[in-house]
């Protein structure tokens, strides 16, 4: 979708964007209600049992460890945990849930009512920031071109997930065209949150930093790997738009199943033009549950949406009501783990880092693990330096490369050995860039390639200086030149003194000199 032609829309409209995260709870070790191994892939219809198909007579037994970690995600993003909560039937006649009812929860949910601030940078910041004043925008360093925005979360709760259907024969994995489906039952009844939003997003990048934020917390949390290819983390977005200024919502329409960053902001972005073009076009918005097809970057109608009397919910009687005393609720709190706004603001004030350095690391928990352990190695005074070495060459060596950081050679000890090289004038930055493409592909720490390559560079005051004369006492008439105004012959002067020494004169030591010698009269 045209970033132009979103723009050009949002002159006059304005979107209104709620998201639904599913998060399989990956870390347990057993399903919901049952003792079957949470386990991704293996031999279809292998990990069942008759609770978790669903069999007549076969009783749940929930999962201790769950409910722990879904109370922990509530607290992680200040939500009020609830003292009393309890399960629900969701009446769900669809082939991939067995029993035709999923366990969830409908008006007594483990957590409600919490928020997260997200961060948006680049030039859509400044576009929302000149156009919008809502109130849950917040400029970030008064220079227009970032802004933290609250994101209201109205619950999570704990469900078991559904089966998997296979679609065969069409478009693999793809309903339309399948001559027939097959269905996985080894997912259903994994422990399943579902976090809800309020309707506070209005741009596609904000539905995206949210998500982005959320799979941060929950691997920050250890609750989950959130995987979003393995469909270990989904997520839905309901769309509606208004004209601005309006104060009511328009309808809207659900796209279901978002496995990506990518495909969420996309699907999110073609939905808003579509339902914009639909309505100047004089036509109306169906309240309706869409698919995203990523290969023909558009959405299209599944089904009618349903509403919540659609479901028929009502207390599960197999199931007790739970009370969760404030003691309980303490003791989770007590083992939240620095959670990723909380870091990002760290690495702003402790270390000085711009927001967007701060962002970038945070987004990546083994880069920004780097960073940490190589800032204990060189001392924090050098974090910007090492901020820009993890940032630039080793994020751009590992996405080149396509492997992860622990499958590389990269170590702390050796970005931290190659930020002190620079830092002393032994290398310059230029050097930096050969030595690091060295390291990274050997191994080899960057004080013996070095050396191994003759790039130490002088910084002897005294040998330089000796060059220095010798330099300009052979070219008289430029030093002229530059004491009557010339002043941009600097450059060429130092050229020709790391000239004489081979490339190997410090640059900086060899301005100093110069600038002294010519402004005193050499």
């Amino acid at each position: 979708m045209a970033k132009d032609r979103l723009r050009e829309l949002f002159a006059d409209w304005e979107a209104v964007i709620g998201l639904e995260i599913h998060t399989e709870l990956t870390a347990c070790a057993t399903k919901m209600f049952c003792g079957c191994p949470v386990e991704f892939a293996g031999e279809p219809n292998t990990r069942v049992c008759p609770v978790c198909l669903g069999m007549p007579g076969a009783l749940p037994t929930p999962n201790a460890r769950a409910i722990e970690m879904t109370v922990l995600a509530g607290l992680s993003v200040s939500c009020e945990i609830a003292r009393e909560s309890r399960f629900h039937r969701k009446q769900y006649f669809y082939p991939d849930m067995p029993s035709n009812y999923q366990i969830s929860q409908y008006d007594q949910p483990f957590c409600g009512l919490g928020f997260i601030d997200i961060q948006i940078d680049g030039p859509e910041a400044k576009q929302r920031i000149d156009r919008d004043t809502a109130a849950n925008v917040s400029p970030i360093d008064g220079d227009g071109a970032a802004y933290s925005a609250r994101i209201g979360i109205t619950r999570i709760h704990l469900e078991e997930d559904t089966g998997k259907m296979v679609h065969v024969g069409g478009a693999e994995g793809r309903l339309q065209g399948a001559t027939r489906s097959l269905i996985d039952f080894n997912r259903a009844g994994t422990p399943l949150i579902e976090l809800v939003t309020e309707p506070d997003i209005r741009t596609p990048e904000e539905a995206r930093r949210f998500a982005q934020q959320m799979r941060l917390t929950w691997l920050a949390l250890g609750i989950s790997d959130c995987n979003m290819e393995e469909g270990s983390m989904r997520v839905d977005a309901n769309v509606s738009v208004r004209r601005r200024g309006e104060k009511g919502f328009g309808t809207k329409a659900e796209i279901k199943n978002l496995n990506s960053f990518k495909s969420l902001h996309d699907g999110v972005a073609y939905e808003i033009v579509r339902q914009i073009e639909t309505l100047e076009a004089g036509g109306s918005v169906i309240q309706e549950t869409r698919h995203w097809d990523a290969s023909a970057k558009r959405t299209s109608a599944l089904r009618s949406k349903e509403q919540a009397h659609d479901y028929r919910y009502f207390p599960d009687p197999d199931i007790v009501p739970f009370v969760l005393s404030d003691e309980w609720i303490e003791g989770l709190r007590a083992t939240l783990p620095e959670l990723p706004a909380a870091r990002r603001q760290r690495y702003r004030t402790e270390f000085g880092l711009s927001a967007y350095d701060a962002g970038a690391l945070v987004s990546d928990a083994d880069l920004a693990t780097l960073f940490e352990e190589t800032l204990g190695l060189t001392g924090a005074a050098k974090a910007k330096a090492v901020a820009n070495v993890v940032l630039n060459d080793v994020a751009a060596f590992l996405n080149a490369e396509g492997v992860a950081l622990a499958q590389s050679r990269l170590t702390p000890g050796g970005i931290a050995e190659l930020v002190e090289l620079v830092s002393d004038g032994v290398i310059s930055s230029k050097q930096a860039k050969e030595v690091f493409a060295e390291m990274a592909a050997s191994g080899q720490m960057p004080a013996e390639i070095a050396d191994t390559r003759g790039m130490r560079q002088v910084s002897d005051h005294s040998a330089i200086e000796e060059v220095v004369d010798r330099v300009l006492a052979a070219n008289a008439s430029q030093v002229e030149s530059f004491r009557s105004g010339k002043t941009g012959l600097l450059g060429f002067f130092v050229g020709q003194v790391i000239k004489e020494m081979g490339g190997q004169a410090n640059p900086k030591v060899v301005s100093e000199i110069l600038g002294r010698k010519l402004g005193s009269g050499g």
